[in-house]
């Protein structure tokens, strides 16, 4: 989930992701809580789609927007990020978890031997994470988008 303005470091990227990841994990239908898996909108393959810092949008490279994350029936993902700082695209690495919808709009995930919950915002074909981050002089909203492939 890199940010075209300012390329954020290993572990950035992982809380990042871990956050997008639990975010995505939140769904704002209330047919969570019916152990319907076919119903669980989070299922599928997602890409980048769109990023934003407090309210204005960041554009994405063709590289960024490469990024994949793949959510299974049987509770795994992974998710393949791609790097272009140092010229071309190249994938950057994958990683792996799991994840649980724990009902009332919750979902939790593991990854790196670390389980996150937190919320997303699903809407028609897109989902959108929030999460803040504390950058010395205040605090900064994030906004990342996927959309369904």
């Amino acid at each position: 989930m890199p940010l075209n303005f300012l390329k954020p470091t290993k572990m950035k990227k992982l809380l990042l992701l871990l956050s997008v990841l639990s975010l995505v994990l939140t769904s704002c239908s209330s047919d969570d809580d019916n152990n319907d898996s076919s119903q669980e909108l989070l299922i599928g393959t997602w890409t980048y789609f769109k990023a934003f810092e407090d309210g204005v949008e960041i554009v994405l490279s063709d590289c960024e927007k490469q990024e994949t994350q793949v959510f299974n029936i049987d509770g795994t993902f992974s998710i393949t990020e791609f790097d272009d700082f140092d010229g071309p695209c190249v994938q950057d690495g994958t990683f792996s978890g799991t994840w649980v919808n724990s009902g009332n709009g919750n979902y939790t995930v593991t990854a790196f031997g670390q389980t996150f919950s937190q919320a997303i915002t699903f809407d028609g074909d897109t989902y959108s994470v929030v999460y803040l981050e504390d950058d010395g002089s205040g605090i900064i909203e994030y906004i990342d988008t996927y959309i369904k492939s």
